[in-house]
């Protein structure tokens, strides 16, 4: 009994030896920062952080109500590894709430990095009337990410689902990228709202253009950011309707979101 418990101490030495050891890893995140975090395009339920470091970082933003947190995003990167432009986005937020967020990062050498605490309020519920929201359904795309279905993790489905949390990429179509969605009647369209997606360096469309089923082409519409979704005044009648890159900055082009305003012809 006596050898064991000397055995169960001598491992409870190591084990508090590695976690002391761990945390001499924590560094502040200042000695890897280029820019930010910045708090772009703050929604009243969605927040996008822009951070740039200098090494290739896996990160992650923890944030909350309160200084407890509660909830994590993650910054896309579909290669699965670390990068130096940083984008994650905040969701599921309450309208016109003061949150608390911490950006984080683990280095490839194991260093883990730590920002300081910021704050920042959600906006207030948007009171502009775009009219009534149209369902679109998906006609076909230029591609998803690694080859995958439409309702794949990087799928064109996810830019139709109202989630900002998701989102459509192409496989590294470039200005070549477009996406059609139909409805099931012929539509007024009166507004339309597109979210790019962005990797940063990469993958930003910074314009594009609509062409109806018979063929008339609206645009280009100019995106002047991936905060948020951009909203356009339009006024034409259409069954399907393809959405088509003009400009971007080159990649995995694709759209967190696409939004149709209007109503269904009788």
């Amino acid at each position: 009994m006596k050898m064991r418990y000397l055995l169960l101490m001598t491992i409870g030495g190591l084990l508090v030896g590695a976690c002391a050891g761990e945390t001499t890893l924590v560094q502040p995140i200042t000695g890897v920062l280029v820019s930010g975090p910045e708090f772009a395009n703050i929604g009243a339920t969605s927040v996008t952080v822009l951070v740039e470091t200098n090494e290739d970082l896996a990160c992650s933003v923890v944030y909350g109500t309160t200084q407890d947190y509660g909830s994590i995003a993650t910054d896309l990167d579909m290669a699965g590894g670390g990068h130096q432009d940083h984008s994650p986005l905040l969701t599921g937020l309450e309208p016109d709430t003061l949150y608390y967020a911490r950006f984080q990062g683990a280095g490839a050498d194991g260093t883990l990095y730590r920002s300081e605490e910021y704050t920042f309020r959600t906006a207030p519920l948007d009171s502009t009337e775009r009219g009534d929201q149209l369902t679109a359904s998906l006609v076909a795309v230029s591609s998803n990410f690694g080859g995958g279905e439409d309702d794949s993790s990087f799928g064109a489905l996810n830019a139709l689902d109202g989630d900002p949390g998701s989102e459509w990429s192409s496989d590294g179509d470039g200005d070549a990228a477009w996406i059609e969605v139909g409805f099931s009647d012929r539509a007024h369209v009166t507004t339309i709202g597109f979210w790019t997606r962005t990797m940063g360096s990469s993958a930003q469309i910074e314009s594009f253009q609509v062409v109806t089923d018979e063929g008339q082409t609206y645009g280009p519409f100019e995106l002047s950011d991936a905060g948020g979704a951009h909203y356009f005044d339009t006024d034409f009648t259409a069954r399907n309707l393809r959405f088509e890159v003009v400009s971007s900055s080159g990649g995995n082009t694709g759209a967190v979101e696409i939004e149709l305003y209007g109503e269904l012809e009788n």
